[in-house]
């Protein structure tokens, strides 16, 4: 999940029609929803002739929902004192929300991820946004790519709001220990992992019990490193299979390295994300598979009391460069049937077009937005470790061979497929053989669904 979040995997039938995680996408613990939050006039009083904008978000902490107070929300009903602004946040957004906008009830402004815009768009229940697309010359500002994962038709029917990049996390305090650099091939991966064994270590820390869509951060490492970026866009565009002797060979490779031990030591699943993210923290293991989202987002600065640092995932075959994978990380819906949508556009504009905001805001701790910020708008006080993060992720997007994260690129019904089936392949309930042969009839049929791959 930004970064890639722990999110609710929604019911089988909903799965089935969006198109595409984690992180990544995006990793968050369940937590009980906070009560409505107004933000008014800044004077503390509603201002007369109240306009309502109602916001609904997945479940955040604090001090994330503190960010949007501050730099968003707070300004703009400064700006506007006839607006108030209501921002809620949901545990389980992908069911309460749903439901809301699926009735006609829903809020003006709301979460979405850019594999949900198929989804609503072709159910009129979002809100065609290409006119501000334009009026704002959105074009300009941000990442094409960003934008392309918010089309359905050619039209942009979400905002984009924040970008992540994939990384490989890693404690370089054990490295040297261990006696080793950071991998960038195979061999030096394996000759790492192995020695992390040796030493009673963990090689890759990683839980996702009772959250299979974390299983994306797994694949994509590994697809993107061995069958590389060129590989997995003609899959996505439908002029290689599959079950690609490429493709096959990466899951091989994934099944070979969970049985050898090196990926959670074999008990992912029953490894909660948080439990997983302690052995990092605690040293007892070398890597991990977070990007920078864990380090921008979900890990306060300066709890890592070792020396760490973010890169591209080492190569996982010859002739394949080490790389990294982006996505969309969030992005906005806006009800067609908000009476404020001119207003939540604007309120967000605000935000996006101000690149010292933006700073300031990637500076709290906050998700980065889908726009380049030039680095030098950072405040001098902004923490050494989101500095560090944000270099990472910027040297990891811009590599050669960036790839394309599942749960931002790939179809709904493959990507469902693989979440159901990879578990089965780790723990020997499928063949490689069936996993492969079966999930290429799943990805005809998101190309004859309408599939359009937005790399």
């Amino acid at each position: 999940m930004t970064r890639v979040r722990l999110k609710l995997v929604r019911p089988i039938i909903i799965l089935l029609i969006i198109s595409g995680l984690l992180s990544g996408c995006i990793a968050r613990q369940k937590a009980q929803p906070d009560p409505s939050t107004a933000i008014t006039n800044g004077r503390g009083d509603p201002a007369s002739k109240t306009i309502e904008i109602n916001v609904a978000w997945q479940y955040i902490k604090d001090s994330q929902q503190q960010v949007w107070f501050k730099y968003i929300f707070e300004p703009f009903t400064t700006k506007h004192p006839e607006v108030k602004v209501n921002f809620r946040t949901y545990p389980d957004w992908q069911t309460s929300v749903r439901i809301q906008i699926e009735a006609g009830a829903g809020p003006d402004m709301f979460y979405m991820d850019s594999f949900d815009v198929p989804y609503y768009a072709t159910r009129n229940q979002v809100l065609n946004l290409e006119n501000y697309r334009a009026q704002y010359n959105l074009d300009q500002v941000m990442y094409d790519w960003a934008i392309r994962a918010t089309l359905f038709n050619g039209q942009m029917y979400a905002l984009p709001q924040s970008v992540e990049a994939t990384a490989l996390t890693y404690n370089k305090t054990l490295l040297n220990r261990l006696g080793h650099e950071v991998p960038r091939t195979r061999e030096e991966y394996v000759a790492l992992c192995e020695s992390a064994l040796d030493a009673n270590l963990i090689p890759v820390s990683f839980g996702y019990q009772g959250v299979n869509i974390l299983l994306n951060w797994y694949v994509e490492h590994y697809l993107t490193a061995y069958c590389g970026a060129d590989v997995i866009r003609e899959m996505l565009q439908g002029t290689r299979p599959f079950n690609d002797s490429e493709i096959r060979g990466a899951f091989e490779l994934m099944k070979a390295d969970w049985d050898a031990g090196y990926i959670g030591g074999r008990r992912s699943a029953a490894t909660p994300l948080n439990e997983a993210r302690e052995q990092f923290t605690s040293q007892q293991a070398v890597m991990n598979f977070e990007g920078a989202w864990l380090t921008l987002v979900d890990t306060a600065p300066g709890t890592w009391k070792f020396d760490w640092g973010q890169t591209i995932w080492p190569s996982m075959r010859d002739g394949v460069p080490a790389a990294s994978a982006i996505s969309l990380g969030e992005a906005i819906g806006i009800s067609p049937t908000s009476k404020n949508a001119d207003l939540c556009v604007e309120m967000m504009m605000d935000y996006y077009l101000d690149e010292k905001v933006a700073a300031q805001v990637v500076a709290s701790g906050f998700s980065t937005p889908a726009r380049p910020i030039d680095p030098s708008l950072f405040p001098d006080d902004m923490p050494d470790d989101i500095k560090k993060a944000l270099d990472a992720q910027t040297y990891n997007m811009n590599q050669p061979g960036t790839g394309y994260a599942p749960w931002g690129f790939f179809p709904a019904r493959l990507n469902e497929y693989i979440l159901t089936n990879f578990e089965k392949l780790l723990y020997n309930q499928m063949s490689l053989d069936d996993f492969m042969a079966r999930g290429q009839p799943v990805l005809e049929q998101d190309f004859a669904e309408g599939f359009v791959f937005a790399g």
